[in-house]
């Protein structure tokens, strides 16, 4: 995640002033996942869990780094946000993966109702 986010504030702060920044499928990159997204996604019913996944959660049992649920959880969350997107741009608006992403994490996932929404724990891994 840190790698793909460090590309894609990048290309969005430098393309229009530097063309080594120009990245010609920089509007492809896909939303930088991280527990905030997938808790606002959850949040908002976009994406579901299992009982058992939600119990984990909910009592901050940490989902390891690559277990089915951790992925799975991640896996969902960019699901949502890519068919998002194209609900949204077969609609004739334009959006892209970046946008949404950071719509949910720097201002949805922000706001209190959000902030207090419970995230997943992943204690071993430096990607979150």
């Amino acid at each position: 995640k840190k790698a793909q986010l460090v590309v894609g504030e990048l290309y969005h702060r430098f393309r229009n002033e530097d063309s080594r920044f120009n990245f010609k499928d920089g509007d492809e990159l896909t939303a930088f996942i991280d527990n905030v997204i997938c808790a606002v996604m959850r949040k908002v019913g976009i994406v579901k869990v299992s009982e058992s996944v939600e119990n984990r959660i909910n009592s901050y049992e940490p989902l390891p780094k690559g277990s089915e649920a951790e992925v799975s959880l991640r896996a969902a969350a960019m699901v949502g946000v890519e068919e998002t997107v194209r609900i949204v741009n077969a609609s004739g608006n334009t959006l892209t993966s970046v946008e949404l992403g950071n719509y949910l994490w720097g201002i949805l996932g922000k706001t209190p109702d959000f902030r207090k929404y419970t995230r997943h724990v992943t204690k071993d891994t430096v990607f979150y």
